[in-house]
């Protein structure tokens, strides 16, 4: 597969060139009759025994030079998930394959905030079997690894579940995102709540104490004791990924390898 780029002075035009015999069948018709969520306009044509595709960009930039001036963030990769579900409903509800969405950064152009994707109505080889979205997506999560922000801890919590996840046949994206909203709720409430016990054994200020007040040795021990008791009581529970949050504090310090190394001490410590 050949892409090619050629721009305009209102539009950019993107051609893959494959070398198969073009075939127009019903995805091209349907692709070019209807405004599918997300899918970039598409136009088939053959010659010489060759197939070129070419996709009008009118406007956006592409993923991969996006993220090339900047680092994505927890929610960027939350959008790009809720644009490709979104895409992956609206070509389903076409009779179109999902498995045709080319998941690349070079080939996913960002628009207004929005995600928008390239169709491919043929296969890349000359048999009918193209890469599924589900192992493309996962490779996918391999370029957010290469481009998170390792200072966004809730970012790397939900790449790590999502390469990991993504590994096992039958995940379900959707699902995946809200279990990772969900934990972060419950883990927000944690340390809200682990603050406001804190407070409550916050020692008085000396202004407080009483002018005359007399303490002798034993009175001092017990007082000694009695607050090392309410400490104790008090003592924060462990905290939810904690274990997990010093591996990621690591990679905040530059002190971890490779992101393979990370999945894998990450997994010793669930």
């Amino acid at each position: 597969m050949k892409v090619t780029c050629e721009n305009g002075w209102e539009h950019t035009d993107v051609h893959i060139d494959l070398d198969v015999p073009y075939r127009e069948d019903y995805q091209i018709h349907m692709l070019s009759a209807n405004d599918i969520t997300g899918i970039v306009k598409i136009k088939g044509s053959g010659r010489d025994g060759n197939t070129r595709y070419t996709y009008r960009i009118n406007g956006g930039i592409s993923m991969e030079k996006q993220y090339s001036m900047r680092e994505m963030k927890r929610r960027d990769v939350e959008r790009f998930i809720e644009d490709l579900l979104g895409t992956v409903e609206d070509v389903v509800a076409h009779l179109l394959d999902p498995d045709g969405i080319i998941l690349s950064p070079d080939m996913i152009f960002i628009e207004d905030g929005r995600h928008r994707f390239c169709y491919l109505p043929v296969s890349t080889e000359k048999t009918e079997e193209r890469p599924s979205l589900a192992g493309a997506f996962h490779q996918m999560t391999e370029y957010f690894v290469k481009r998170l922000d390792y200072h966004d801890t809730e970012g790397i919590f939900l790449v790590y579940r999502l390469h990991k996840e993504t590994m096992q046949d039958g995940f379900e994206l959707r699902k995946i995102i809200e279990e990772s909203r969900r934990d972060e709720t419950e883990e927000r409430k944690e340390r809200e709540e682990r603050k406001r016990r804190k407070k409550t054994v916050t020692p008085p200020e000396e202004n407080d104490m009483p002018y005359n007040a007399v303490f002798d040795l034993e009175t001092e021990d017990l007082e000694t004791e009695d607050q090392a008791e309410k400490i104790e009581t008090i003592r924060e529970p462990p905290v939810r990924y904690g274990r997990i949050r010093k591996v990621v504090n690591r990679i905040k310090n530059g002190r971890w390898g490779e992101w393979q190394d990370l999945i894998t001490e990450m997994d010793g410590h669930e």
